[in-house]
């Protein structure tokens, strides 16, 4: 298989102090202040079930997102990346965590985000490359359980495919303890 438009979601610890203007203020210092070329902050709070406050940048998306009736950070993938698919799962993750610590420490916040790094749903944004069945499961899995045993341990956590035909390909992931944001980023260097 040949994975692209990866995509993760970590949850919040404090989901109900996450507050949407704030977030539209601290994406907008990223804008001339990052490694990434982004484009535009959007405000989406009046759509339900969906992103509330969109960073927009040329390779990579980050929102404030509610899609599922469950507040997170959502990483946005959405270029073609090079490597196996281990290496793309791997740097995807890496990907989010990186953010998830940045929002963390941010001084923009008021209200601080915390996010529960063993709380996460993998998603791959093409229905085309894969489709949303136990076919695609068995052919990301393998790769997908070798970079999680690197974050969280061997049997160091859960995957459950999220089936239903009408969504992107989806897991969600659900490590077992309590795992640190910097913790998980350091075993996966």
């Amino acid at each position: 298989m040949n994975l692209q438009y990866l995509n993760w979601k970590i949850y919040f610890e404090n989901p109900a102090e996450a507050e949407p203007d704030e977030w539209f203020k601290v994406f907008s210092t990223w804008i001339p202040d990052a490694p990434e070329i982004f484009i535009d902050v959007a405000d989406y709070k009046h759509v339900p079930d969906g992103p509330v406050t969109l960073l927009v940048g040329h390779y990579v998306n980050y929102s404030l997102d509610a899609t599922g009736r469950s507040l997170g950070l959502l990483y946005d993938y959405k270029h073609p990346m090079d490597g196996s698919d281990e290496e793309k799962i791997r740097a995807s993750l890496q990907g989010i965590l990186r953010v998830a610590k940045r929002l963390e420490e941010d001084a923009g916040f008021t209200h601080k985000p915390k996010f529960k790094a063993g709380s996460l749903r993998f998603i791959v944004n093409s229905r085309a490359a894969a489709p949303n069945t136990p076919q695609t499961l068995e052919a990301v899995k393998p790769d997908l359980i070798k970079v999680l045993a690197k974050a969280f341990g061997e049997g160091g956590f859960d995957l459950e495919h999220l089936t239903d035909p009408r969504q992107r390909f989806s897991v969600q992931v659900t490590a077992k303890g309590s795992p640190v944001l910097a913790e998980v980023l350091k075993r996966l260097g």
